[in-house]
């Protein structure tokens, strides 16, 4: 049988000269340019071939065939990802423009060991044919977490950035302490609401960041056009930053299944419920990046991730089965035909954790032994 791995990415500071740092920054920009060049070929070409004609259709950006290779590669991966995304939400696909950075692997990259402070050398192959620079590095706390682990390994590639590295160590699978959720103690079973307000809410009655409205604001701003470049970056980093210490800060080790809403395409589309001050307030909510690190939490911990369909959790009454968009003002759940009264986003955990065991929102599933 074969042995399933997970992979983490782990950001590191690199320590080139001023001459290295613009060889790389040339390379990306050039990379970059060919990307696009590529989708722009398949875009309105759709039976080109994908052979050394198309890869010599590239303008002379002295890129070699081999990174050409791999810019071709990630142009047909845009293009396929953005078709997807473009039918999972029903409308129309707009040719996608790619202001990423390169993704090399072993062809392009190895990473060594280093020697005194400088204990990492990535060697990267450059624009100039046969010629590699070295890019002095250091491991961090992070990195030597994950190194730590049995069988586990640094990856020959990196993510190549302008100022940093990101590098990935790569180990076995845990897997998941249950199988399924009927094999799962219903004790050890817990549900999740996201929002703006509250990052996390869930089904045992606690709340986790609750400053992540006052942190996202600065970003939802009208003027974000006239702030400088640096500052929003610093403020986007500040907000990663807090997103993640609040999916780290649930008690991963009290419960075997997490169940949360399949949220992905949240903030796409236009409807009454997505008005213009939604689509703004939305704007600066990754929801996209929670998940992918409550994804990655649960893999770590051994937890079996569980998503169900995200409709009506929070305005559906669990002691009467009451189903009506009355049931919610706010942040504030109040049955119009029970009368029961809680915390909305409290409500939405309760039901996402019901329809993870297996219930339906229509039958009562009462909460009294909680509030």
């Amino acid at each position: 049988m074969k042995k399933t791995t997970m992979r983490r990415a782990i950001k590191v500071a690199e320590f080139a000269t001023a001459s290295k740092k613009r060889i790389v920054n040339s390379l990306i920009l050039d990379y970059r340019a060919a990307v696009n060049v590529y989708i722009k070929l398949l875009w309105n070409e759709p039976g080109i071939g994908l052979d050394k004609k198309t890869l010599n259709k590239l303008p002379d950006l002295h890129l070699s065939q081999r990174y050409k290779s791999q810019a071709l590669k990630q142009s047909l991966e845009m293009i396929f990802s953005t078709k997807k995304s473009a039918k999972t939400l029903g409308r129309p696909c707009g040719r996608p423009v790619f202001r990423g950075n390169p993704v090399l692997d072993a062809k392009f990259v190895s990473v060594e060991d280093g020697e005194k402070s400088f204990d990492l050398v990535v060697k990267l192959s450059t624009l100039r044919k046969g010629k590699r620079i070295c890019i002095p590095a250091r491991r961090n706390a992070v990195m030597n977490k994950w190194l730590s682990e049995p069988e586990s390994h640094l990856v020959q590639g990196c993510e190549l950035r302008s100022n940093k590295l990101i590098l990935w160590v790569e180990m076995p699978s845990r897997g998941t302490k249950v199988a399924s959720v009927s094999d799962a103690d219903p004790d050890r079973v817990i549900g999740i609401d996201m929002g703006m307000d509250k990052l996390i809410s869930d089904s045992r009655g606690n709340f986790y960041g609750l400053e992540s409205g006052s942190i996202m604001k600065p970003l939802q701003s009208k003027k974000k056009k006239k702030r400088k470049t640096v500052a929003r970056a610093a403020l986007r980093a500040r907000r990663d930053s807090y997103f993640n210490q609040v999916v780290d800060s649930l008690p991963w080790g009290t419960f075997d299944v997490l169940v949360h809403e399949y949220l992905r395409w949240i903030k796409h589309g236009k409807s009454k419920k997505r008005s213009r001050n939604f689509r703004r307030c939305a704007s600066a909510w990754t929801v996209n990046r929670v998940l992918a690190r409550v994804d990655q939490r649960c893999e770590e911990n051994r937890v079996l991730l569980v998503t169900v369909p995200p409709a009506y959790t929070s305005k559906t009454c669990p002691e009467c089965g009451c189903k009506a968009d009355g049931n919610r003002n706010a942040g504030t759940f109040h049955c119009v035909r029970c009368g029961h009264s809680a915390d909305a986003d409290f409500v939405g955990a309760w039901n996402i954790r019901h329809l993870g065991l297996g219930g339906s929102l229509e039958s009562p599933h009462t909460m009294k032994d909680i509030v």
